[in-house]
């Protein structure tokens, strides 16, 4: 049985993948082409969804307005074809409000998200309230988390991130003393095949997998990932009671250098969720 981190979700499709890069997109059977041919225009995902052929699965869908903000997203499930989960995002000044016991805090010039208040109310007995603050360095990259549960004064667990360069390489998280290792996920790119800003891989996400690609949480990968290794830690003792390994590969990328698809095989990154099997990507470009 797997640890208590795990996020069940149902995934119909696993396929293995091809670390080739493909020319010709499987989707329409035609050559990749440009995403936008207007230089000015920024391309932001609109949509994640699993796929085999041109059947469609599990998919996430980020409602945007002109100018790209997020106003809403819906997951849908992919037996019943109905939303399994849906959000709507109002703004006021720099708080994002989720619904009646959520909201985030966003940075006013960076648009990076700050805070992000849940109430937790997956205990028949009780609910949590939880804070999370997100802390950036000088050039906006996310270096840690901080989780307080119920109002506590100090933080309950810490998350730390690493890089090479904006490419992230490493999440850390800890309990918090900030010393107890609970978990760690390492990230390795193919550094000749770059890309356009695409999606986040901190491997800690449980909180905020379904709307983490949606918001700024500090720069995004512009490299092709190839492998994704997540360690769990006995708190108790420091050994290894778990290991998530994920390869990527099979990579459908527009001429202009947008991700269009890739294929995961391998474990499910609990932290990250949806990506296992093909999954393919949605633009909206202003």
């Amino acid at each position: 049985m797997k640890g208590s981190f795990y996020i069940l979700i149902l995934f119909l499709l696993l396929q293995s993948c091809s670390k080739q890069f493909v020319q010709t997109d499987p989707l329409t059977g035609e050559e990749v082409q440009f995403l936008t041919t207007k230089d000015s225009a920024t391309c932001q995902i609109s949509k994640i969804r699993q796929i085999s052929g041109k059947t469609f699965f599990n998919r996430l869908e980020f409602q945007r307005d002109n100018g790209n903000k997020i106003m809403g997203l819906n997951y849908y499930d992919s037996i019943t074809n109905t939303i399994d989960y849906k959000a709507s995002f109002q703004y006021r000044g720099d708080t994002i409000i989720m619904g009646n016991a959520e909201w985030m805090v966003q940075d006013a010039k960076s648009k990076n998200i700050n805070q992000y208040f849940v109430r937790d109310t997956s205990n028949d007995l009780f609910a949590d309230d939880i804070l999370y603050e997100f802390k950036y360095d000088l050039s906006g990259k996310l270096v840690q988390k901080s989780t307080y549960y119920n109002y506590s004064t100090v933080p309950d667990y810490i998350s730390k991130y690493l890089y090479d360069g904006n490419n992230l390489i490493t999440t850390q998280l800890f309990a918090g003393d900030g010393i107890t290792k609970l978990m760690q996920t390492d990230i390795t790119y193919d550094g000749n095949t770059i890309t356009k800003p695409w999606i986040y891989f901190y491997g800690d996400a449980f909180e905020s997998y379904r709307f983490l690609q949606g918001f700024s949480f500090g720069p995004r990968s512009t490299l092709a990932v190839k492998k994704i290794i997540t360690t769990i830690y006995d708190a108790n003792y420091g050994n290894t009671l778990d290991t998530w390994t994920t390869n990527f590969g099979g990579y459908v990328i527009s001429k202009d250098q947008y991700v269009l698809q890739v294929t995961c095989d391998g474990d499910l990154q609990q932290g990250m969720g949806l990506f296992l099997g093909t999954i393919r990507f949605d633009y909206q470009c202003n």
